[in-house]
Protein backbone atom coordinates (compact mmCIF):
# COMPACT_ATOMS: atom_id res chain seq x y z
CA UNK A 1 0.00 0.00 0.00
CA UNK A 2 1.48 3.33 -1.11
CA UNK A 3 1.32 6.61 0.78
CA UNK A 4 -1.57 7.93 -1.32
CA UNK A 5 -3.75 4.93 -0.48
CA UNK A 6 -2.86 5.24 3.19
CA UNK A 7 -3.78 8.92 3.23
CA UNK A 8 -7.05 8.18 1.49
CA UNK A 9 -7.86 5.49 4.09
CA UNK A 10 -7.03 7.87 6.92
CA UNK A 11 -9.17 10.61 5.35
CA UNK A 12 -12.05 8.17 4.97
CA UNK A 13 -11.73 7.16 8.61
CA UNK A 14 -11.74 10.79 9.75
CA UNK A 15 -14.80 11.54 7.63
CA UNK A 16 -16.55 8.47 9.06
CA UNK A 17 -15.75 9.55 12.61
CA UNK A 18 -16.96 13.07 11.92
CA UNK A 19 -20.14 11.67 10.43
CA UNK A 20 -20.75 9.48 13.47
CA UNK A 21 -20.08 12.45 15.74
CA UNK A 22 -22.52 14.67 13.83
CA UNK A 23 -25.65 13.26 15.47
CA UNK A 24 -26.72 11.90 18.84
CA UNK A 25 -29.63 9.89 20.23
CA UNK A 26 -31.53 10.62 23.44
CA UNK A 27 -33.40 7.61 24.83
CA UNK A 28 -36.76 7.68 26.59
CA UNK A 29 -35.10 7.12 29.96
CA UNK A 30 -32.59 9.95 29.51
CA UNK A 31 -32.36 13.70 29.64
CA UNK A 32 -29.62 15.59 27.82
CA UNK A 33 -28.05 18.99 27.23
CA UNK A 34 -26.02 20.19 24.25
CA UNK A 35 -22.77 21.97 25.08
CA UNK A 36 -20.63 24.03 22.74
CA UNK A 37 -17.11 24.52 24.03
CA UNK A 38 -18.29 23.87 27.63
CA UNK A 39 -21.18 26.31 27.21
CA UNK A 40 -24.70 24.90 27.38
CA UNK A 41 -26.58 25.95 24.27
CA UNK A 42 -29.59 23.64 24.58
CA UNK A 43 -31.03 22.03 27.67
CA UNK A 44 -33.77 19.54 28.51
CA UNK A 45 -33.58 17.87 25.12
CA UNK A 46 -36.49 15.51 24.52
CA UNK A 47 -35.99 11.88 23.42
CA UNK A 48 -35.10 11.53 19.72
CA UNK A 49 -32.27 11.83 17.14
CA UNK A 50 -30.53 15.22 16.77
CA UNK A 51 -27.74 16.80 14.66
CA UNK A 52 -24.68 18.46 16.22
CA UNK A 53 -21.45 19.93 15.01
CA UNK A 54 -18.64 17.39 15.25
CA UNK A 55 -15.75 18.26 17.56
CA UNK A 56 -17.51 21.47 18.52
CA UNK A 57 -20.66 20.29 20.22
CA UNK A 58 -20.80 17.70 22.99
CA UNK A 59 -23.72 16.01 24.64
CA UNK A 60 -24.11 15.28 28.34
CA UNK A 61 -26.78 12.72 29.23
CA UNK A 62 -28.29 12.04 32.63
CA UNK A 63 -30.82 9.52 33.89
CA UNK A 64 -34.32 10.94 33.48
CA UNK A 65 -36.00 8.27 35.60
CA UNK A 66 -36.85 8.40 39.30
CA UNK A 67 -33.90 7.32 41.39
CA UNK A 68 -33.80 5.83 44.87
CA UNK A 69 -31.30 6.95 47.48
CA UNK A 70 -31.01 5.00 50.74
CA UNK A 71 -30.21 7.64 53.35
CA UNK A 72 -27.68 6.45 55.98
CA UNK A 73 -29.22 5.77 59.40
CA UNK A 74 -29.24 8.86 61.60
CA UNK A 75 -30.21 9.53 65.24
CA UNK A 76 -32.87 12.17 65.97
CA UNK A 77 -34.42 13.53 69.16
CA UNK A 78 -38.21 13.54 69.56
CA UNK A 79 -40.34 16.11 71.36
CA UNK A 80 -39.85 14.11 74.59
CA UNK A 81 -36.04 14.29 74.17
CA UNK A 82 -35.83 10.60 73.34
CA UNK A 83 -33.23 9.43 70.85
CA UNK A 84 -34.34 7.31 67.87
CA UNK A 85 -32.42 5.71 65.01
CA UNK A 86 -34.17 6.51 61.73
CA UNK A 87 -33.60 4.65 58.47
CA UNK A 88 -35.17 6.37 55.44
CA UNK A 89 -34.93 6.48 51.66
CA UNK A 90 -35.56 9.21 49.07
CA UNK A 91 -37.09 8.96 45.61
CA UNK A 92 -35.78 11.79 43.46
CA UNK A 93 -35.40 12.80 39.83
CA UNK A 94 -33.71 15.52 37.82
CA UNK A 95 -36.14 18.29 37.00
CA UNK A 96 -33.73 20.94 35.61
CA UNK A 97 -30.80 19.37 33.77
CA UNK A 98 -28.90 22.62 33.30
CA UNK A 99 -29.11 23.55 36.98
CA UNK A 100 -28.23 19.95 37.88
CA UNK A 101 -25.05 19.97 35.75
CA UNK A 102 -23.96 23.35 37.05
CA UNK A 103 -24.54 22.36 40.71
CA UNK A 104 -23.28 18.79 40.85
CA UNK A 105 -21.48 18.23 37.54
CA UNK A 106 -18.15 19.73 38.56
CA UNK A 107 -16.90 19.41 34.95
CA UNK A 108 -17.66 15.69 34.83
CA UNK A 109 -19.94 14.10 32.23
CA UNK A 110 -20.18 10.73 34.01
CA UNK A 111 -23.76 10.42 35.22
CA UNK A 112 -22.81 7.93 37.96
CA UNK A 113 -20.34 10.39 39.47
CA UNK A 114 -22.94 13.17 39.28
CA UNK A 115 -25.57 11.00 40.95
CA UNK A 116 -23.23 10.28 43.87
CA UNK A 117 -22.48 13.98 44.24
CA UNK A 118 -26.19 14.78 44.11
CA UNK A 119 -26.92 12.23 46.83
CA UNK A 120 -24.11 13.67 48.97
CA UNK A 121 -25.74 17.11 48.65
CA UNK A 122 -29.24 15.68 49.16
CA UNK A 123 -28.47 13.72 52.34
CA UNK A 124 -27.88 16.69 54.72
CA UNK A 125 -31.03 18.42 53.50
CA UNK A 126 -33.13 15.29 54.10
CA UNK A 127 -31.55 14.72 57.51
CA UNK A 128 -32.21 18.32 58.52
CA UNK A 129 -35.86 18.03 57.48
CA UNK A 130 -36.28 14.74 59.36
CA UNK A 131 -34.57 16.17 62.42
CA UNK A 132 -36.92 19.17 62.50
CA UNK A 133 -40.05 17.04 62.07
CA UNK A 134 -39.02 14.41 64.63
CA UNK A 135 -38.27 17.18 67.13
CA UNK A 136 -41.90 18.34 66.90
CA UNK A 137 -43.45 14.88 67.38
CA UNK A 138 -43.50 12.20 70.05
CA UNK A 139 -42.32 8.61 69.76
CA UNK A 140 -45.88 7.35 69.57
CA UNK A 141 -46.68 9.64 66.65
CA UNK A 142 -43.69 8.65 64.51
CA UNK A 143 -44.02 4.94 65.30
CA UNK A 144 -47.79 4.35 65.37
CA UNK A 145 -48.71 7.21 63.05
CA UNK A 146 -51.30 8.46 65.52
CA UNK A 147 -51.60 11.50 67.71
CA UNK A 148 -50.95 10.68 71.36
CA UNK A 149 -51.82 14.13 72.69
CA UNK A 150 -54.37 13.51 75.43
CA UNK A 151 -55.20 17.14 76.14
CA UNK A 152 -53.80 20.66 76.14
CA UNK A 153 -53.66 22.70 79.33
CA UNK A 154 -52.48 26.24 78.73
CA UNK A 155 -48.99 26.14 77.22
CA UNK A 156 -48.50 22.45 78.10
CA UNK A 157 -49.64 19.38 76.17
CA UNK A 158 -50.22 16.07 77.96
CA UNK A 159 -48.99 13.12 75.87
CA UNK A 160 -48.95 9.41 76.61
CA UNK A 161 -45.81 7.29 76.65
CA UNK A 162 -45.79 4.73 73.77
CA UNK A 163 -44.34 2.01 76.00
CA UNK A 164 -45.78 2.42 79.49
CA UNK A 165 -48.93 4.33 78.60
CA UNK A 166 -48.06 6.92 81.26
CA UNK A 167 -48.69 10.59 80.53
CA UNK A 168 -46.03 13.29 80.49
CA UNK A 169 -46.17 17.03 79.99
CA UNK A 170 -44.54 18.55 76.90
CA UNK A 171 -44.38 22.26 76.04
CA UNK A 172 -47.08 23.03 73.49
CA UNK A 173 -44.75 25.08 71.30
CA UNK A 174 -42.50 22.02 70.87
CA UNK A 175 -45.27 20.08 69.09
CA UNK A 176 -46.54 20.50 65.56
CA UNK A 177 -49.98 22.15 65.46
CA UNK A 178 -51.34 19.29 63.34
CA UNK A 179 -51.08 16.84 66.25
CA UNK A 180 -53.00 18.96 68.73
CA UNK A 181 -56.64 17.99 69.47
CA UNK A 182 -57.97 21.31 68.20
CA UNK A 183 -56.30 20.95 64.80
CA UNK A 184 -58.34 20.07 61.72
CA UNK A 185 -55.60 17.62 60.71
CA UNK A 186 -55.51 15.71 63.99
CA UNK A 187 -57.04 12.65 62.35
CA UNK A 188 -54.42 12.46 59.60
CA UNK A 189 -51.72 9.83 59.84
CA UNK A 190 -48.77 11.47 61.57
CA UNK A 191 -46.11 9.52 59.67
CA UNK A 192 -47.65 10.49 56.34
CA UNK A 193 -47.79 14.11 57.40
CA UNK A 194 -44.21 14.00 58.67
CA UNK A 195 -42.86 12.65 55.37
CA UNK A 196 -44.95 15.05 53.29
CA UNK A 197 -43.66 17.99 55.31
CA UNK A 198 -40.04 16.86 54.96
CA UNK A 199 -40.49 16.43 51.19
CA UNK A 200 -41.92 19.93 50.83
CA UNK A 201 -39.14 21.48 52.93
CA UNK A 202 -36.39 19.66 51.04
CA UNK A 203 -37.92 20.52 47.65
CA UNK A 204 -37.76 24.23 48.45
CA UNK A 205 -33.97 24.12 48.38
CA UNK A 206 -33.21 21.27 45.97
CA UNK A 207 -35.39 22.53 43.13
CA UNK A 208 -33.68 25.90 43.10
CA UNK A 209 -30.13 24.93 44.09
CA UNK A 210 -29.65 21.50 42.57
CA UNK A 211 -32.34 21.15 39.89
CA UNK A 212 -33.59 18.04 41.73
CA UNK A 213 -37.20 17.23 42.56
CA UNK A 214 -37.79 15.03 45.61
CA UNK A 215 -40.70 12.82 44.64
CA UNK A 216 -41.10 11.09 47.99
CA UNK A 217 -39.39 10.47 51.32
CA UNK A 218 -40.19 7.33 53.28
CA UNK A 219 -39.12 6.19 56.73
CA UNK A 220 -38.29 2.48 56.54
CA UNK A 221 -37.52 1.81 60.17
CA UNK A 222 -37.54 3.61 63.51
CA UNK A 223 -35.62 1.92 66.31
CA UNK A 224 -34.03 2.67 69.64
CA UNK A 225 -30.25 3.24 69.68
CA UNK A 226 -28.16 0.26 70.76
CA UNK A 227 -27.00 2.00 73.94
CA UNK A 228 -30.57 2.54 75.24
CA UNK A 229 -32.33 -0.44 73.67
CA UNK A 230 -31.57 -2.70 76.63
CA UNK A 231 -32.98 -0.18 79.11
CA UNK A 232 -36.08 0.30 76.98
CA UNK A 233 -36.69 -3.43 76.77
CA UNK A 234 -36.14 -3.77 80.52
CA UNK A 235 -38.69 -1.03 81.13
CA UNK A 236 -41.15 -2.69 78.75
CA UNK A 237 -40.56 -6.03 80.48
CA UNK A 238 -41.07 -4.47 83.92
CA UNK A 239 -44.25 -2.77 82.74
CA UNK A 240 -45.62 -6.03 81.38
CA UNK A 241 -44.73 -7.75 84.65
CA UNK A 242 -46.56 -5.03 86.59
CA UNK A 243 -49.57 -5.50 84.34
CA UNK A 244 -49.42 -9.27 84.84
CA UNK A 245 -49.13 -8.87 88.62
CA UNK A 246 -52.07 -6.46 88.60
CA UNK A 247 -54.17 -8.90 86.59
CA UNK A 248 -53.20 -11.77 88.90
CA UNK A 249 -54.06 -9.67 91.96
CA UNK A 250 -57.44 -8.78 90.50
CA UNK A 251 -57.97 -12.44 89.60
CA UNK A 252 -57.17 -13.55 93.15
CA UNK A 253 -59.50 -10.88 94.50
CA UNK A 254 -62.31 -12.05 92.22
CA UNK A 255 -61.59 -15.68 93.15
CA UNK A 256 -61.85 -14.85 96.86
CA UNK A 257 -65.14 -13.08 96.25
CA UNK A 258 -66.47 -16.06 94.30
CA UNK A 259 -65.30 -18.52 96.98
CA UNK A 260 -66.78 -16.39 99.77
CA UNK A 261 -70.07 -16.13 97.89
CA UNK A 262 -70.06 -19.89 97.26
CA UNK A 263 -69.34 -20.61 100.94
CA UNK A 264 -72.10 -18.27 102.03
CA UNK A 265 -74.57 -19.86 99.63
CA UNK A 266 -73.46 -23.34 100.77
CA UNK A 267 -73.99 -22.39 104.42
CA UNK A 268 -77.39 -20.91 103.65
CA UNK A 269 -78.44 -23.98 101.65
CA UNK A 270 -77.26 -26.38 104.39
CA UNK A 271 -78.98 -24.33 107.09
CA UNK A 272 -82.19 -24.24 105.11
CA UNK A 273 -81.93 -27.99 104.42
CA UNK A 274 -81.33 -28.69 108.16
CA UNK A 275 -84.28 -26.50 109.05
CA UNK A 276 -86.50 -28.28 106.54
CA UNK A 277 -85.24 -31.68 107.78
CA UNK A 278 -85.90 -30.81 111.42
CA UNK A 279 -89.32 -29.49 110.54
CA UNK A 280 -90.14 -32.66 108.61
CA UNK A 281 -88.73 -34.82 111.39
CA UNK A 282 -90.73 -32.94 113.99
CA UNK A 283 -93.87 -33.30 111.95
CA UNK A 284 -93.15 -37.04 111.57
CA UNK A 285 -92.51 -37.45 115.30
CA UNK A 286 -95.73 -35.61 116.03
CA UNK A 287 -97.66 -37.82 113.64
CA UNK A 288 -96.02 -40.95 115.11
CA UNK A 289 -96.87 -39.81 118.65
CA UNK A 290 -100.42 -39.16 117.59
CA UNK A 291 -100.68 -42.64 116.05
CA UNK A 292 -99.18 -44.20 119.19
CA UNK A 293 -101.60 -42.21 121.32
CA UNK A 294 -104.59 -43.31 119.30
CA UNK A 295 -103.43 -46.93 119.35
CA UNK A 296 -102.84 -46.77 123.11
CA UNK A 297 -106.26 -45.35 123.77
CA UNK A 298 -107.95 -48.10 121.74
CA UNK A 299 -106.58 -50.97 123.97
CA UNK A 300 -104.35 -49.83 126.78
CA UNK A 301 -103.74 -53.30 128.19
CA UNK A 302 -102.66 -54.72 124.85
CA UNK A 303 -100.35 -51.77 124.31
CA UNK A 304 -98.69 -52.35 127.71
CA UNK A 305 -98.35 -56.03 126.86
CA UNK A 306 -96.80 -55.24 123.47
CA UNK A 307 -94.34 -52.83 125.01
CA UNK A 308 -93.36 -55.40 127.65
CA UNK A 309 -92.71 -58.05 125.02
CA UNK A 310 -90.50 -55.65 123.12
CA UNK A 311 -88.60 -54.88 126.31
CA UNK A 312 -88.12 -58.62 126.99
CA UNK A 313 -86.84 -59.11 123.48
CA UNK A 314 -84.33 -56.25 123.76
CA UNK A 315 -83.00 -57.29 127.19
CA UNK A 316 -83.13 -61.10 127.13
CA UNK A 317 -81.78 -61.79 123.65
CA UNK A 318 -78.24 -62.73 124.80
CA UNK A 319 -77.30 -65.59 127.19
CA UNK A 320 -74.56 -63.60 128.83
CA UNK A 321 -76.90 -60.75 129.81
CA UNK A 322 -77.40 -60.49 133.59
CA UNK A 323 -80.22 -58.50 135.21
CA UNK A 324 -80.40 -57.83 138.92
CA UNK A 325 -84.08 -57.19 139.70
CA UNK A 326 -86.58 -58.18 142.34
CA UNK A 327 -88.76 -61.07 141.20
CA UNK A 328 -91.93 -59.15 142.03
CA UNK A 329 -90.87 -56.03 140.12
CA UNK A 330 -93.09 -54.50 137.45
CA UNK A 331 -90.71 -55.71 134.72
CA UNK A 332 -91.68 -59.39 135.35
CA UNK A 333 -95.35 -58.63 135.44
CA UNK A 334 -96.28 -60.67 132.33
CA UNK A 335 -93.71 -63.39 133.08
CA UNK A 336 -95.19 -64.13 136.47
CA UNK A 337 -98.80 -64.20 135.27
CA UNK A 338 -100.33 -64.57 131.81
CA UNK A 339 -103.05 -62.10 132.79
CA UNK A 340 -100.41 -59.55 133.82
CA UNK A 341 -101.60 -59.52 137.39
Amino acid sequence: MNNRSLMALIALGVVLLLALDSFFIVNESEKAVLKQFSRIVKSDIKPGIYFKWPLVDSVVKVDGRSLIYDVPTQSFLTAEKKLLNVDAFVIWRISNVQRYLVSVGGGSSDKRIMERRAEDLLAPRVNEGLRNEFASRTVFQVVAGESDVEKVEGDTAVVRDPITGQTTEVPKDKLDESVLPSSDKSDKDQREELMDQVRQDVNKSTMEDLGIEVVDIRVKQVDWPEQVRGRVFDRMRAERQRDAASHRSKGREEAEKIRASADRQSTEILAQAYKDAQTTKGEGDAQAAAIYSRAYNQDKEFFRFYRSLKAYKDTLNKPEDIMVLKPDSEFFRYLNSAEGK
